[in-house]
């Protein structure tokens, strides 16, 4: 069932992104100003399933590709964004039918919206992860067996990249499907300076099978329920609990942070001091992008590919891993991730080992 998403919608819908961005997917802030910028008083964005496309037409997903401590420092970039929507639509020869979300969280759900708005086409109600991720082989096209869209392109504000060969012998038994696509990209990430963007295209029957369904949906139900626990003066935690089928794993105050920057991607770790009903108490959640291990008094006690975030405990805003601070009052929060990620395939590219760690998958219960 089809619905709209007006700029007064915007605030709620980047909030509710955000928190199912899981401290990634860029900061929504700026996307926030230039989407209301650009979103007209009485325009509207009409969100579909993707049912409702035509069986032989594409979809086309922008994203960005860097860390997020290199997105905050460089806004937006509506010249790269259009470059790669210009070269990639040349190719589809007008068989393009709605835009989406490579993934949900942050900024990364903005673009997509920016670019339905000019174009006068739907947005499409779902993404490729159900929360954001830090590399491209962990979308739920790449674990189904569509490695990348076709066509792509990358641009930055110098306009079109070229891209570099990806090679062509043949995969190890243990290597991810799209890891070499990945890398490429992020060589060319890294060289341009930590940060580009990726346009790809996806046709409507790939879409159909992979494409992880309701997350826009979601984030705008998460973001306004919060809105009105804040208007209602109720607790905006609960809210976002009761609206993603989350629980509570810790409230407690940011201790230290530990941060390093490689091969692309924001590494580190953050430790919780418990307070209130859970004083004395500890918690340390490592992030690589975004929060994958959550530990509370040394045990393990959610992992990725469910979803770990952690929001202010007064307010309800997302905390995302480029603003981490010590003295900041958080809840950790624990959400499901969709059932296309907890796939025996799945996990190999998106469970604790994916990530380096000797660990098994712990649900979140």
């Amino acid at each position: 069932m089809s619905f709209e998403i007006r700029r007064s919608d915007v605030t709620a819908f980047a909030l509710g992104s955000a928190v199912l961005g899981c401290g990634g997917g860029g900061n929504s802030y700026y996307g926030q100003v230039v989407a209301q910028r650009m979103l007209g008083a009485n325009a509207a964005v009409r969100v579909i399933d993707v049912d409702e496309m035509p069986v032989d037409s594409f979809a086309i997903t922008p994203a960005v590709v860097g860390a997020p401590l290199v997105a905050l420092e460089k806004p937006p970039s509506m010249i790269a964004l259009r470059a790669g929507l210009e070269s990639v639509t040349r190719a589809l020869h007008g068989r393009v039918a709605a835009f989406f979300a490579a993934e949900i969280g942050g900024l990364q759900c903005i673009f997509p919206l920016l670019l339905a708005a000019q174009a006068g086409l739907p947005l499409l109600d779902g993404d490729g992860m159900g929360r954001a991720f830090p590399e491209l082989q962990m979308t739920t096209f790449a674990i189904y067996g569509t490695t990348h869209g076709l066509p792509h392109a990358l641009s930055s504000d110098r306009g079109i990249l070229p891209f570099p060969s990806i090679s062509q012998e043949p995969p190890s038994p243990d290597e991810p499907p799209g890891i070499r696509f990945e890398r490429a990209v992020r060589k060319v990430c890294t060289d341009e300076g930590g940060l580009i963007y990726l346009t790809s295209a996806f046709d409507q029957k790939s879409l159909v099978r992979t494409l992880v369904r309701g997350s826009i949906s979601l984030a705008l139900r998460i973001g306004r329920a919060v809105e009105s626990a804040r208007e209602n003066a109720s607790d905006p935690v609960t809210a976002i609990m009761n609206a993603a089928d989350g629980r509570k794993l810790i409230s407690g105050k940011i201790l230290d942070v530990e941060r390093q920057f490689r091969a692309g991607h924001d590494w580190g770790t953050v430790k919780i001091e418990g307070v209130d009903e859970d004083r004395g108490r500890a918690a340390e959640i490592a992030f690589k992008n975004e929060y994958l291990i959550a530990k509370v008094d040394d045990t393990v006690v959610l992992t990725v590919p469910d979803l770990i975030t952690l929001a202010e405990t007064e307010t309800g805003i997302p905390v995302s891993t480029d603003i981490l601070r010590p003295g900041l009052r958080v809840t950790v929060l624990g959400l499901p991730a969709s059932p296309l990620l907890k796939t025996p395939a799945a996990l190999k590219s998106v469970g604790p080992g994916a990530f380096g760690y000797s660990l098994a998958y712990v649900p979140l219960r």
